[in-house]
């Protein structure tokens, strides 16, 4: 079986938690109340100078060409297209440049430096395990709104950009490259090595799911 769905697999149960969260649902039904998706995008903000970081320590474990592009290929994404759309959505109701340390959630907190403890920790396939829930993640719960939506779904929808950044074909040919790579791995991971993969994407997936969570309560706390 290939690895990245054999880690769905043996963590079915969380990853359709996650895809499929209450946040997600409101969201792509519009329902979402515009100050919930502000929250979630100021936090997302901040996340994602993190997850940057995450791939910066990745192509640093790099031990060839194609790690290392891989890994810079996936930074370069995120500083130019996600945090740019996120910085252009923010600009509606909040100054993204004013995010600070003091902004951020316990949540966020724990997600991205849980990530960034398994970079300094772990080897370079441990970390395509932590980064890959939310990269390939956001990749199929933007082709599934945008396959139940439509185009004419899509008309008018509060959302309607954030959903075409995750649905549109270059992210999606993304995904679909970045799942390959780590399926290049399969003849060399044992099942030892499989199992503490499947335990650090358990945990990455669980915290997308207290993401999601907390963009619906809006508490920076616990």
């Amino acid at each position: 079986m290939k690895i990245f769905q054999r880690l769905i697999e043996e963590n079915a149960e969380i990853w359709d938690a996650y895809v499929h969260h209450k946040f997600v649902k409101e969201l792509e039904k519009g329902s979402l109340p515009r100050e919930n998706f502000l929250f979630y995008l100021k936090q997302d903000y901040i996340y994602l100078h993190n997850y940057a970081r995450c791939y910066a320590l990745l192509a640093n474990n790099a031990s060839n060409a194609k790690e290392l592009r891989l890994a810079m290929k996936c930074q370069n994404y995120i500083m130019d297209g996600e945090l740019e759309l996120h910085r252009s959505i923010l600009e509606l109701g909040i100054n993204a440049d004013k995010l600070g340390v003091r902004d951020e959630s316990l949540v966020n907190l724990a997600y991205t430096r849980y990530m960034l403890d398994v970079a300094n920790s772990g080897d370079y396939v441990d970390m395509l395990a932590a980064l890959c829930s939310c990269f390939l993640g956001y990749g199929v719960i933007g082709k599934e709104i945008y396959d139940r939506l439509g185009e004419a779904g899509l008309k008018d929808h509060p959302y309607e950009q954030w959903i075409r950044t995750y649905s549109e074909a270059n992210f999606q040919a993304e995904c679909t490259s970045y799942e390959e790579f780590i399926d290049g791995y399969a003849p060399i991971i044992n099942e030892a090595k499989f199992k503490k993969m499947s335990d650090i994407f358990h945990t990455v997936t669980r915290l997308e799911c207290a993401f999601w969570q907390h963009g619906l309560d809006m508490k920076l706390d616990l």
